[in-house]
């Protein structure tokens, strides 16, 4: 990882620089999309990071209700603001899970593994997902989509440059295509049963003006329709993936 759990301490005490109307339709399409692939939820799951769950207008949690949750964060900053999301807490690191082998009947992970230098730590982190994941279960992931043109930007700039651009707030790393995602599911033991594109607002121009309700109402939902199309690998911001433990 860019930093240990004190530089994603420093990251938790930001404040977030987008509109809460950004925030809300990036929740709406998180949440529409596991309901889709995963239907009810049931059982025990774990969600491997919690920067989303600090705040109401982005929880995930909440809206997915009916398993037990389990939820943990690299940073211990971060876990202590995330009380009241109903989960059980943990502090974590998603490369080494503190959990026994076929705990989970599902997991979401939503862009936890694109913050690594290391190619090889992903790679870890997805063979960590599924040693917990019990036969069969359910893993809902997403990545920064490597194809997207600003993060294949942002990716290559020095950190530092990145940051003062506006670009990116915090430090990523290493992340993946769908042809990518896809082989290095398959290699951590997990079928991939579909894939998708998520959020096709361009960034910045896209983001800002959704501080207006009728932007957030009218022109984000309409943004929509760029995942049924061919542009979609290159529009989507996150590469999001369904798969289950074989």
């Amino acid at each position: 990882m860019h930093e240990g759990p004190g530089y994603w301490d420093e990251v938790g005490e930001q404040r977030d620089a987008l509109p809460a109307g950004w925030r809300r339709h990036a929740a709406a399409e998180h949440v529409a999309l596991v309901r889709r692939w995963a239907g009810p939820l049931r059982g025990r799951w774990l969600k491997t990071d919690l920067y989303e769950e600090r705040s109401t207008v982005r929880a995930l949690l909440p809206s997915l209700p009916g398993p037990r949750w389990v939820a943990g964060d690299v940073s211990p900053a971060v876990v202590g603001q995330a009380q009241g999301s109903g989960a059980a807490l943990a502090v974590l690191d998603v490369r080494a899970l503190p959990f026994r082998s076929g705990a989970f009947d599902g997991v979401l992970s939503t862009s936890t593994l694109d913050h690594f230098d290391d190619p090889a730590d992903l790679a870890t982190s997805l063979t960590e997902l599924r040693r917990v994941l019990r036969d069969g279960g359910v893993l809902v992931l997403t990545l920064d989509n490597a194809r997207h043109p600003l993060i294949r930007l942002r990716n290559a700039l020095p950190p530092g440059v990145a940051r003062r651009t506006g670009l990116v707030p915090f430090a990523v790393g290493h992340t993946l295509d769908e042809e990518g995602g896809r082989a290095a599911l398959a290699g951590a033991g997990f079928a991939v049963e579909a894939s998708t594109h998520l959020l096709h607002a361009p960034h910045v121009v896209g983001t800002r003006p959704a501080r207006f309700g009728w932007y957030e109402r009218r022109v984000l939902p309409r943004t929509t329709v760029l995942g049924r199309t061919r542009l979609a690998p290159w529009t989507g911001h996150f590469v999001a993936f369904l798969a289950r433990a074989r």
